[in-house]
């Protein structure tokens, strides 16, 4: 213990003695460490961390309806959930919830807002009770639906819009034009199983046609929309727990035959889908990346770091031989050295969470594509915080451990003479190659960061089977106001006919989806003729649209036309569908005219469409259909215009215009398609950024490192620079002898990076478009660039030295 007081003294006493090393050193370090704290920070909360707020999280289990080959992580229906709750055996309780946008109206206006609806028993079995009032009562899912107008507010919910109102309890909220109680507030920091989002409010799910005008799904087996989740009884494993639904599905299938053939549920730990487990593999796959990218610029400043100590264990020689030769033990120097060491890494590490949390602060400010409520719970807490100290140790061991085992070693009587040891020597030598280290790192993570930025500009140049440019987007549904089917359809009609009058507006259209959301909608499918494989999924994502939809959207026919006004009127029966529809039912057919039975209805193919995007930009292609609207009804319509200039100065008009229709009904998602596509474009935005930053930090870090190295070695060959300008070398001869050695350095370790660039590559290219990891422009361009940087920090050391007075330099020393 006295030992390490001791080197704790000599330690401080050495790093206040030359606070330029000190400064330089630590702010290196400090980088390296706080870019890995950000990064992890962002992987805990969305991979790690437990569902806030919630009894014994890692007793939950999701429950997934599955199609195996299909859909591997579907919803429930009402009914099932009823059936798995109340036949199960293994389950303390089971509880199903999804989100639904409601109408707040207030003060004489309305709002558009996000809640949940949920089982009665929700909140018992997540564990959780309410800080006021209560939460839901069993009899609030009684066999009265629709009777029960009760909701429960967010903690969130509750300060933002009602200032913590002490007196919020029994107050009458008009949501979807109707009065509802408020019962309880949620404990704060509770969001519910999907911790990202957070709910206004929770409302009863048999109260469904309630908070879903015009829909009915209570008494739909086959509607799954139903998210679920499960409390394991005490003793049950999730092995248990899986073997229990397995044979569950077997008695359904009994029972119901047609809607349990080749489906089954699946038992998912709570703790692994905290992001939706069909986006679980992919996260995981970037979260690795990205903590890869941040490990290789903490190494990169290590090695940074490990220089300034070699160099500095040259001006401590005299100091180590003077120990050595009074008789001190090497393991004593190195345990003295490596206390030096750990006490920079430690402050670095303390400056570094400054870092991080000013990192995190500009994270969460980045706007989120969507009107939805997104808490990514980013912080700097106890998890995070041990990560960081666990960093800092690794990052002083590391950098500190080759510079302690050279300072210790000197030769004594070299090192009481004062004498420099040799161009060429072990410390040398070392330095140099921690520098082709750090260069090879360098160039890794720039190639990385490369093919993540042109990954970007590649997901930007994806067909994506529409016109995204000039196309403004504004969402509305009348239904939450009250509004029947009839005067749903006169209204969006309406709204039509005042767009197209507007200046400026070429064509306008409307469609229940928009591609590249999150979420969509499929319908089973019949086609005449066609004999389905064993266990293919037979059902189709569709999405309502009248006929001015598709000129609106720029999407051409490859085969008929876009829907007409006979088509859109009841009992029509046409359908339009997409060109890999056509491959998978009619190969090297044409369509028209074809058949295709959806809802038990048949429906003619009036038209062919290429191909585009629905899902994402990275899906396979997939099939596709358009039923006509609104013979095909929804009350939730987007209203897509197209016009000459700038959309964006169609908004105020188009909000106006609406206002001047209701002005009680709230109008949603006013933007661009350009600006929508953020969502699909999101991954491989943040990606890019990201990437790009820490690429340029890792830049400056290998100029850094080699401008350091280099100007050592400069001040170790003063005197053989001197002596050979003294000879008769000129100054370009110096030049060119200082730069041909940090070539040689930067040969080597552009050599050593492009052959671990190759290799990762391959490791990361399931995270881009394109798939193949090799981009010729970034594997040439990036050690290019890295080249010219390098030797350009290697010419001021070069220059320096063309300088050298020869008399100055035969004094040296």
């Amino acid at each position: 213990m006295g030992t390490l007081v001791q080197n704790l003294k000599i330690a401080v006493r050495m790093l206040t003695k030359n606070p330029a090393f000190t400064a330089a050193a630590v702010l290196t370090l400090a980088l390296g460490i706080g870019m890995n704290t950000a990064v992890f920070s962002a992987v805990h909360a969305l991979l790690l961390r437990p569902l806030p707020g919630v009894r014994q999280p890692d007793e939950l289990v999701q429950l997934f309806r599955t199609w195996p080959g299909d859909f591997d992580y579907g919803s429930n229906s009402v009914l099932h959930f009823f059936d798995v709750r109340d036949r199960n055996e293994v389950y303390d309780g089971v509880a199903a919830w999804n989100f639904v946008p409601l109408s707040l109206s207030t003060e004489g206006r309305s709002e558009r807002i996000m809640g949940e609806m949920v089982s009665a028993n929700y909140f018992q079995v997540l564990g959780v009770n309410a800080i006021r009032g209560r939460t839901f009562l069993q009899e609030e899912e009684g066999h009265s639906p629709g009777s029960h107008p009760v909701v429960v507010l967010s903690h969130r919910f509750w300060r933002s819009r009602f200032g913590e109102d002490p007196e919020i309890v029994g107050r009458t909220l008009i949501i979807n034009g109707q009065s509802w109680e408020v019962i309880g507030v949620a404990p704060e920091g509770f969001t519910g199983p999907m911790p990202a989002v957070s709910a206004a409010l929770w409302a009863p799910l048999l109260m469904q046609e309630q908070l879903m005008p015009g829909y009915s799904f209570l008494e739909s087996r086959g509607n799954n929309f139903l998210f679920s989740f499960a409390r394991l009884k005490e003793g049950v494993t999730f092995q248990q727990a899986q073997e229990s639904m397995d044979r569950l599905v077997s008695q359904l299938r009994e029972v119901y035959p047609d809607h349990y053939e080749n489906s089954g549920i699946l038992a998912f730990p709570q703790k692994y889908a905290g992001i939706h487990p069909a986006f679980r593999t992919a996260q995981l796959g970037m979260s690795a990346v990205m903590m890869v990218v941040v490990g290789l610029l903490l190494l990169i400043a290590c090695v940074n770091v490990a220089n300034l100590f070699l160099a500095r264990a040259q001006d401590r020689k005299k100091e180590m031989g003077i120990r050595l030769s009074l008789g001190a033990r090497r393991g004593r120097l190195i345990g003295q050295l490596l206390t030096e060491s750990m006490l920079f890494a430690l402050l670095a590490g303390g400056i570094g969470i400054l870092f991080a949390y000013v990192a995190i602060r500009i994270a969460v400010r980045i706007p989120f594509p969507m009107e939805m409520p997104i808490e990514w719970g980013l912080a700097i807490d106890g998890p995070v915080l041990f990560f960081t100290v666990v960093a800092a140790v690794f990052a002083g061991i590391l950098f500190g451990l080759v510079p302690a085992l050279q300072a210790s070693k000197p030769e004594t009587v070299s090192a009481l003479k004062g004498e420099l040891f040799p161009e060429g020597g072990a410390r040398s030598r070392v330095s140099r190659s921690l520098v082709v280290v750090q260069m090879a790192l360098s160039l890794l993570l720039l190639i990385s960061s490369g093919l993540f930025l042109q990954n970007l500009r590649g997901a930007t140049a994806i067909d994506k089977g529409f016109d995204s440019d000039n196309l403004l987007m504004a969402t509305a549904d009348p239904g939450l106001q009250g509004y029947e089917r009839e005067r749903t359809v006169i209204f969006f009609r309406e709204l039509v006919a005042r767009t197209e009058a507007m200046p400026g507006v070429e064509s306008v259209g409307l469609s229940s989806l928009v591609p590249l959301s999150i979420g969509g909608s499929d319908r089973g499918v019949g086609i005449p003729g066609y004999e389905p494989l064993p266990n293919e999924f037979m059902s189709i994502m569709y999405n309502y649209a009248d006929q001015g939809y598709f000129a609106a959207m720029g999407i051409p026919f490859l085969e008929g036309r876009a829907f007409s006004d006979a088509d859109v009127a009841e009992d029509a029966a046409s359908i339009i569908v997409n060109q890999r529809f056509v491959e998978r039912f009619w190969p090297g057919e044409s369509a028209i005219g074809r058949i295709v039975r959806v809802g038990g209805q048949e429906n003619q193919v009036v038209g062919v469409v290429p191909t585009g995007k629905y899902r994402s930009l990275g899906e396979d292609p997939e099939a596709y259909m358009y039923l006509p609207w609104p013979e095909w009804f929804s009350s939730d319509m987007t209203i897509h215009i197209r016009t000459a200039g700038n959309p964006e100065a169609l908004a105020p008009l188009l909000r106006q215009e609406i206002q001047s229709m209701d002005p009680y009904l709230p109008v949603y998602d006013v933007k661009t398609m350009n600006s929508h596509l953020g969502i699909a474009m999101l991954p491989a935005r943040l990606g890019g950024t990201a990437l790009g930053v820490f690429g340029v930090l890792g830049l400056i870090l290998a100029a850094v490192g080699i401008y350091g190295v280099m100007s050592y070695a400069v001040s170790q060959r003063t005197r053989e620079i001197g002596i050979r300008v003294a000879l008769g070398a000129d100054r370009g001869q110096v030049t060119g002898m200082v730069l041909w050695q940090g070539a040689r350095i930067v040969i080597i370790g552009v050599v050593v990076g492009l052959a671990g660039a190759l290799g990762a590559a391959q490791l990361i290219r399931s995270q881009l478009y394109s798939q193949s990891g090799i981009d010729p422009a970034t594997f040439i361009g990036v050690p290019l660039i890295l080249a010219a940087v390098a030797l350009l920090a290697t010419y001021l050391p070069a220059r320096r030295a063309a300088t050298v007075d020869p008399i100055q330099a035969l004094k040296y020393e």
